[in-house]
């Protein structure tokens, strides 16, 4: 079976099962490894995870994915993750770094469900109507603020201040 991301893909979470014995490389998620078992070269490692639900320390994966990635639970995602125990990989939208990828996971890797609210990211299709879209720059310098020439008064204040202290603990001194 292969699963295809899209180069549009984004804030989505892929899951896949593994079927144990796991070889230990694949747990600790060594890059050549991971690659080998989701049938994919030009995966970005710093978004693909290996975890052992059996290691959650009372999460369950659904949980896990809820608290640690902020991913909102539905109907169908409960049903898909409730039977998992054991090692996962979670391959999220970032691992493509934008490109289209193609996985062709190997024997004993079983893609689950995605999880995720995919962001569709649109540009828009005309400028903007509005004249004031269009802007107003003014050319030359710019006019101080009040803040900023408060803050001007303000510390030549302070330094005045600081040399008559200074004046005074020179001449009691």
């Amino acid at each position: 079976m292969t699963l295809t991301i899209p180069a549009n893909d984004h804030g989505q979470i892929r899951i896949f099962s593994l079927t144990p014995p796991v070889a230990q490389s694949l747990m600790e998620a060594e890059p050549q490894a991971v690659h080998r078992a989701l049938g994919a070269k030009d995966l970005n490692m710093d978004f693909v995870d290996v975890v052992d639900t059996r290691n959650l320390a009372g999460l369950s994966l659904l949980d896990y994915l809820h608290q640690g990635y902020d991913v909102p639970a539905d109907a169908a995602d409960n049903a898909a993750l409730r039977g998992i125990d054991g090692p996962v990989i979670l391959v999220m939208s970032r691992a493509t770094s934008g490109r289209e990828v193609t996985l062709t996971p190997v024997q004993g890797v079983r893609h689950v469900t995605t999880v995720g609210e995919p962001v569709r990211l649109a540009v828009p299709s005309s400028p903007l109507p509005s004249a004031t879209a269009e802007g107003n720059v003014r050319p030359g310098k710019a006019v101080p603020s009040n803040g900023a020439i408060s803050g001007r008064v303000a510390t030549i204040a302070l330094l005045v201040l600081f040399v008559l202290v200074a004046v005074m603990i020179w001449i009691a001194a």
